[in-house]
């Protein structure tokens, strides 16, 4: 069965560098609501310091699959997915959607600490996908976190 979905999030203005959040998993409304809180956390000296997530929370996205992700927002950079994972371990799946880069589609964990860090630095194109999904720990899990404005 072949479900198509509208692009749900529109083309986001660069200006406002923020990330988006797909929420895939609709088993814990509390945790969810932990998960969002520990990834907008701020983490550098400065209140703006912190990730700044549009949350896509439809429960018509229950359970879709990372590579779907790019079928329903018009950006072309990064999205983070809120899974059933996220609600066990509060990481979050980052899935590119450049589609010309080598890594379209390809996915790494980030922990809530570094959100800010990913979501800032694939914004700007400051670091690509790769950097990060390169550096994840054993568990596929970035967790480098900003010191001090640099990315450690």
């Amino acid at each position: 069965m072949n479900h198509h979905h509208p692009k749900l999030v529109p083309p986001v203005d660069e200006l406002d560098l923020s990330g988006v959040l797909i929420r895939t998993d609709y088993s814990n409304d509390a945790r969810f609501a932990q998960v969002l809180e520990n990834a907008r956390r701020q983490v550098g000296s400065s209140p703006t310091d912190r990730a700044r997530l549009l949350v896509v929370d439809d429960p018509h996205l229950a359970r879709i699959e990372p590579g779907r992700v790019a079928d329903l927002v018009e950006v072309e950079s990064f999205a983070f997915v809120a899974d059933a994972r996220s609600m066990a371990d509060r990481t979050l799946l980052v899935v590119d959607l450049y589609e010309d880069s080598d890594t379209y589609l390809e996915t790494f964990r980030v922990a809530p600490e570094a959100v800010f860090t990913v979501e800032a630095n694939l914004a700007i194109a400051n670091l690509d996908f790769d950097d990060f999904a390169s550096q994840v720990d054993n568990d596929g899990v970035y967790r480098e976190a900003i010191d001090n404005g640099d990315v450690r």
